[in-house]
């Protein structure tokens, strides 16, 4: 076979980083709140496929991006803001207000899910071979832009739901 031709690659990933101390995770009113105002921005609607919670059968989720909750301890917060205020994080992360910003409590950013979420249908945050937690980012990005109808893993069609 030639590298052009269709092929299946499998991967194990295994990581070794050393995750920062942290608060037990907790579901606080602002990630709720922001949810809610994120899936009305983004039209109730996966940012990967399209699909609606009706459409996949599941409650759209909100995944915490660029910045993980469990690494919030970690994060140099002055470089966020300046990437941020650049546009480097999107143009939502640059309307945060980072001059009212206290690192030492990263949540008021973290959690606000108008400014550091993506929303996702199940699949695409959690599911097996499709979703942001469990495989690198240059293929999970790829099932967005992925031409309609490619088998993309041996389970999984790409289909984009109609805007």
């Amino acid at each position: 076979m030639a590298v052009t031709d269709t092929h299946e690659e499998k991967e194990t990933l295994a990581v070794d980083v050393l995750l920062p101390g942290h608060e037990a995770r907790t579901t606080t009113p602002l990630f709720l709140h922001s949810k809610k105002t994120l899936i009305e921005r983004e039209g109730g609607r996966c940012f990967i496929c399209g699909e609606t919670a009706k459409v996949s059968g599941h409650p759209l989720e909100a995944h915490h991006h660029p910045i993980e909750r469990s690494l919030a301890n970690m994060i140099d917060w002055a470089s966020v803001a300046e990437f941020a205020r650049a546009g480097a994080l999107g143009p939502h992360a640059a309307t945060f207000d980072w001059d009212k910003f206290d690192p030492a409590d990263p949540y008021t950013f973290v959690d606000d899910m108008t400014v550091n979420g993506l929303l996702l249908c199940k699949a695409h945050h959690t599911g097996k071979d499709e979703g942001i937690h469990d495989m690198p980012f240059p293929l999970w990005i790829a099932q967005k832009y992925a031409r309609e109808g490619y088998q993309f893993t041996p389970t999984e069609v790409i289909h984009h739901a109609a805007s």
